[in-house]
C-alpha cells in the first residue's frame, strides 16, 4: 500500500483525467485509435466492427457477416486485426480467411477487398512516407501525370439493378488520387506532398505482404523461408551456417517512415543448418532490409497509382460488359421465345418451312400462310409486337449509352495511362528494379488499342442491328394491319419500309444475333471477318500496326479478357521483382517458451524520428535525421503466470539515407516489476514513454485480483545498453544479455505516474492515442474507461474554474 500512497500527492491530485466511463454491450477484443480524428475502432466478441466518436457516439457498426461472400448464410467472417490509414480516412480490416477489407471512415462501406493471404491476417500496419525524407540531387524523380490535361474524370461503373455499387478507387487511394485526376487539378505538375503509403500485413503462416495504398501489391516475403544471422560455423575453413525459423507465425509488423526498415515479431522455432536448438522455440524479432521501398518510393508510387487506376477502369469495362450482356439478353430472349413459338406452330400445321422463309414469303409475295396469320394475329398481336419492339429499342439505347459513356472513355484513359507507363518503362535504370518491364507494357498497350477498335466496331453493329430490328417490327406491324383489313388511314400512320433492308436483316442478323456474339467471352466463338478486311489488317501489320492481325476475329468480351490478363501480368511484376530484394534479415530472440508459456506475448512497436543530439544513441553516427524504433514486450519470468512480469524494450536505429553498411545498431533494457505487480498490457506512448496496465496481488488470497493501475513510465530513466551480436552461432537472447549488463530488476508504482482504475477486472486491449494523448481501458465487466494522459483531474477542474 506504500506505492498506492505515493501514487497520489499530499494535495490529493489524481493523475490522468477520467473523461469517460461507459458500459459496453459486448467485450472488446481489438481496438485502435484513428491517427487523424477523434475516432476509436473496436472489434467485439459478438462479431461487430464498431467506430465511436470521442464522446462515445456511435458513428457506424457493421456485422462481419456483411463482409462474407455469402451474405444470406449465417456465417461470421471473424475480424482478426485492424489498422487505420495514416490520413485516418480509411480502416483496414484483416479477417480469419486471409482477406483484407478497406472501409470508408464515414459510413463503413467496403471500398476494396483483396484476398492477400491464405490464412488469418494476424497483424496490420499502415506506414506513410515521412515528410522529412530528402533525396540527393541526382536521385530526384519527378513525373507529371498528364492524363487530367486531356481527359475528364474517369467514368464510374454503370449500375445494374439488384447489385451493390462498385468501389470508388479515389476513396481507397485518398488524397494521392488528386495527382491522377481523381480530384481537382491544381497545376500542371503533380502535388508531390502526397507520398507513398504502404499497408503491411502478416498472417498465421508467417507470410508478410506489402501493398501500396493498401491495394497494389509491391512486396511479399515468407518468414519461414528467410535465411537469417548467417555466421561462421566455428568448424573448419570459412564455412558458414545459416539460421531459419520453422513454424513461424507473425503477430506484429511495422515499417519505418523512411520505408527502409521493417520489423516482424513472430513465434517460431530456430534452426541452424536444419538442426533445431534445444531452447530455440520462442518469440523472435526480425529486422528486414526494405531499402528498395525507400530508394524507389517515387517510382513505386507512380506505378502503383497508374496501375491501380487502370485496374479500376478495367473493372468499369467488365461491369459494363456484364450490364450490357444482361440488358441485351433479356430483350433478345423475349423475341426469340416468341418466334420459337412460331416454329412450333408451323410444325403443328405440317410445314417444314423455317420462320425466316415464311416471313420472306410474306415480304416478297404478300402471302401469309394460316400458321403465320395465326401467329401474328393471335399469338403475338399488335400489342405484343409493340412491346417486343420497345424492349429491343430500349436495350439498344442502353447499350449505346454504356458503350459511349462508360466503356469508350475508360478504354481511352486505359490506353493513355498504359502509354505513360510504357514511357516510364523505357527508363530502365530507375524502373527495371521495381518491375516495370517495357515488353509487357508494349503488349498491354497493343491490346488497349485493339479494344478501342473493337468498341468502335460494336457501336456500329449495335446501330445497324437495332436499325434492322426497328424496320423489321415496323414492317410486321404494317403487315398485321393489312392482314386484319384495317383502313388505309390507319396503315398510313406507319412509316414506309425498305423491303430490301428487311430482307437483308432476315437473311443475316435475325438468327445470328451479332450483338450477343460480341458480348460472349466463350473461347470457342470466332467472329467472321470478310476476306478483304483480313488482307487490309495484314497490310497494316506489315506497316507497323497491330502485330496480331487476326484480332478482329475475337469478340469484345474476349478482347477485354486478354487486356485484363496482360495488365495483370504486367502489374504482377513489381511484386515479383521487389520481393527478392527484401532481405538481409537479422534476428533477436525476445524470449523463449521456457520463459513465456503463452505462445504470443503483448507487444507494442513504433517508430520515431530523432536527432543524434537527443542523446539516445550510444553509437557514433553522422549528424542526420535518424529513424528510431522501439519494441516493447512482456513475458512472465520462470514461465509461471503467478510470477512477476518482466518487460523488455528494444531500441534499434537505421540511418535515414541509404547506406552500404548493413549493420543495425541496437540498444536494449529489461526490468522486472515488483513482485506484487503483474503487467496486463503495454503500449508505447510518445517518444520515450511507456503506458502499462498493472494489477496488484491480493494479499489475502494471493491471486491477481487486487487494484488495477494505469501507469506511465519514462524510458529516459532506464539505462539502455548496446547489444553486440555474438561471434558464435548462439542466439542473441535479449533478456539474458540485458540481465548480464545490470539492467534494473525492480520497478514499482513509485517509479511512474499512476492512477487506480475503478474496476480491477481489466482485460486487453489497451488502446493509446499518442496524437490525442488518450488511453482507453476495457474491462471484463463490459465497461470502458477513457483517460487523458496529458492532464491531471484536479488541474483540469482548476482550469474550468
Amino acid at each position: 500500500m506504500d506505492d498506492q500512497a505515493d501514487a497520489e500527492d499530499t494535495s490529493g491530485t489524481l493523475s490522468f483525467s477520467l473523461l469517460l466511463d461507459k458500459s459496453l454491450p459486448s467485450l472488446v477484443v481489438i481496438a485502435a485509435w484513428n491517427p487523424g480524428k477523434d475516432l476509436l475502432a473496436m472489434v467485439t466478441m459478438d462479431h461487430q466492427l464498431i467506430v465511436h466518436r470521442l464522446n462515445w457516439q456511435r458513428l457506424w457498426a457493421i456485422s462481419p457477416g456483411m463482409f462474407s461472400n455469402h451474405p444470406p448464410l449465417p456465417f461470421y467472417l471473424t475480424v482478426t486485426s485492424i489498422c487505420w490509414r495514416p490520413d485516418g480516412k480509411a480502416l483496414a480490416v484483416g479477417h480469419i480467411n486471409g482477406s483484407i477489407a478497406i472501409h470508408d471512415v464515414e459510413n463503413g462501406d467496403v471500398l476494396r477487398k483483396t484476398g492477400t493471404h491464405q490464412v488469418a491476417v494476424e497483424c496490420l500496419y499502415w506506414a506513410e512516407e515521412g515528410q522529412n525524407i530528402t533525396d540527393n540531387e541526382d536521385e530526384i524523380f519527378l513525373y507529371e501525370d498528364r492524363t487530367p490535361r486531356f481527359f475528364p474524370p474517369p467514368p464510374k461503373p454503370p449500375s445494374m439493378p439488384g447489385t451493390a455499387p462498385s468501389f470508388d478507387m479515389s476513396s481507397v487511394l485518398g488524397s494521392a488520387m488528386e495527382d491522377l485526376g481523381g480530384g481537382s487539378l491544381k497545376g500542371a505538375t503533380q502535388d508531390v506532398k502526397h507520398g507513398l503509403d504502404v499497408l503491411c500485413s502478416g498472417d498465421k503462416d508467417g507470410v508478410i505482404c506489402l501493398s501500396a495504398f493498401g491495394v497494389f501489391p509491391i512486396g511479399k516475403l515468407d518468414v519461414r523461408e528467410l535465411v537469417v544471422n548467417e555466421m561462421a560455423s566455428g568448424t573448419k575453413g570459412d564455412e558458414k551456417s545459416s539460421e531459419q525459423l520453422l513454424n513461424a507465425s507473425a503477430f506484429q509488423v511495422s515499417l519505418s517512415s523512411d520505408l527502409r526498415h521493417m520489423t516482424v515479431v513472430c513465434t517460431g522455432t530456430s534452426t541452424v543448418d536444419g538442426r533445431t536448438r534445444s531452447t530455440s522455440s520462442g518469440n523472435y524479432c526480425l529486422s528486414v532490409n526494405t531499402a528498395i521501398l525507400g530508394d524507389r518510393r517515387k517510382e513505386l508510387r507512380q506505378v502503383a497509382l497508374q496501375a491501380s487506376s487502370i485496374e479500376e477502369l478495367i473493372d468499369v469495362l467488365q461491369t459494363s460488359l456484364s450490364v450490357m450482356e444482361k440488358q441485351w439478353s433479356e430483350a433478345i430472349t423475349a423475341v426469340y421465345e416468341k418466334f420459337n413459338g412460331f416454329t412450333q406452330l408451323l410444325r403443328e400445321h405440317g410445314s417444314n418451312v423455317s420462320p425466316q422463309d415464311e416471313l420472306l414469303g410474306l415480304l416478297t409475295c404478300g402471302y401469309a400462310s394460316p400458321a403465320l396469320h395465326q401467329f401474328l394475329a393471335a399469338s403475338v398481336g399488335e400489342g405484343g409486337l409493340k412491346r417486343l419492339a420497345k424492349s429491343i429499342d430500349t436495350a439498344s439505347k442502353e447499350l449505346y449509352s454504356v458503350l459511349s459513356e462508360h466503356m469508350q472513355p475508360a478504354a481511352e484513359i486505359i490506353a493513355f495511362r498504359l502509354g505513360e507507363l510504357r514511357g516510364l518503362a523505357r527508363w530502365h535504370a530507375r524502373l527495371a528494379c521495381v518491375g516495370l518491364e517495357e515488353s509487357l507494357m508494349d503488349r498491354a498497350l497493343e491490346h488497349a488499342g485493339m479494344l478501342l477498335v473493337q468498341l468502335e466496331r460494336l457501336l456500329r453493329i449495335v446501330s445497324e442491328t437495332t436499325g434492322g430490328f426497328r424496320l423489321f417490327f415496323v414492317w410486321l406491324l404494317k403487315a398485321l394491319r393489312q392482314l386484319n383489313r384495317e383502313t388505309l388511314s390507319q396503315a398510313e400512320t406507319l412509316p414506309n419500309v425498305d423491303s430490301m433492308a428487311v430482307a437483308n436483316f432476315l437473311q443475316t442478323d435475325f438468327e445470328k444475333d451479332p450483338i450477343g456474339l460480341h458480348l460472349s467471352n466463350s473461347v470457342n466463338v470466332i467472329v467472321d471477318v470478310p476476306k478483304e478486311i483480313e488482307e487490309l489488317m495484314d497490310e497494316v501489320a506489315a506497316m507497323g500496326g497491330f502485330k496480331d492481325s487476326k484480332f478482329l476475329q475475337r469478340t469484345l468480351a474476349q478482347e477485354i479478357d486478354l487486356l485484363t490478363i496482360c495488365c495483370h501480368e504486367a502489374f504482377a511484376m513489381p511484386l515479383k521483382v521487389v520481393s527478392p530484394q527484401l532481405g538481409s534479415p537479422c534476428m533477436i530472440l525476445l524470449c523463449n517458451t521456457a520463459i513465456s508459456p503463452i505462445a504470443r506475448i503483448p507487444v507494442s512497436s513504433t517508430y520515431f524520428e530523432i536527432k543524434q543530439d537527443d542523446g539516445v544513441l550510444a553509437v557514433e553516427q553522422d549528424d542526420e535525421l535518424l529513424v528510431s524504433q522501439y519494441i516493447c514486450f512482456r513475458v512472465n519470468d520462470n514461465g509461471s503466470p503467478d510470477d512477476p512480469s518482466v518487460v523488455g524494450i528494444l531500441r534499434g536505429f537505421g540511418p535515414n539515407h541509404g547506406s552500404q553498411d548493413k549493420r543495425i545498431f541496437r540498444e536494449a533494457v529489461s526490468f522486472q516489476l515488483d513482485s506484487s505487480l503483474r503487467c496486463n498490457d503495454i503500449a508505447l506512448y510518445k517518444q520515450r514513454q511507456l503506458v502499462l496496465l498493472v494489477t496488484e496481488r491480493d494479499l489475502e488470497t494471493g491471486d491477481w485480483t487486487g487494484q488495477t493501475w494505469i501507469m506511465l513510465l519514462q524510458l529516459d530513466d532506464l539505462p539502455f545498453h548496446i547489444l553486440e551480436t555474438p561471434e558464435s552461432g548462439a542466439n542473441l537472447d535479449l533478456l539474458h544479455l540485458c540481465s548480464s549488463k545490470g539492467s534494473p530488476s525492480d520497478i514499482s508504482l513509485r517509479h511512474g505516474k499512476v492512477r487506480a482504475l475503478p474496476q480491477s477486472d481489466v482485460v486487453m486491449p489497451l488502446a493509446v492515442s499518442a496524437s490525442r494523448g488518450l488511453a482507453c481501458v476495457f474491462t471484463s465487466q463490459r465497461r470502458v474507461f477513457l483517460y487523458d494522459l496529458e492532464e491531471d483531474e484536479e488541474a483540469k477542474d482548476e482550469d474550468m474554474e
